[in-house]
């Protein structure tokens, strides 16, 4: 009969450890999912990145357009 029981509890202790460690690793990998620091906030920002660099190469060419035809108007002025 002692053996069932100490087999109980074993079986009781092991079952607890275990549940304790799957809440752990689950908040673990929602905070890593869906916090602060997450995958979903890393991608927001790589693409904002992307965004804005396409954003920059656009301006800089509108920018490059806008200086050369600024130059080619003042070329046509009188010089005083």
């Amino acid at each position: 009969m002692k053996k069932q029981s100490t087999g109980f509890k074993s079986f009781i202790f092991v079952a607890i450890i275990s549940l304790i460690a799957t809440i752990y690793l689950s908040y673990h990998s929602v905070i890593v999912l869906f916090g602060d620091n997450s995958l979903q906030v890393y991608n927001s920002l790589k693409h904002k990145k992307e965004y804005l660099e396409s954003e920059i190469s656009r301006l800089q060419r509108e920018n490059a357009y806008l200086q050369k035809e600024y130059f080619e108007l003042k070329n046509l002025e009188p010089e005083e």
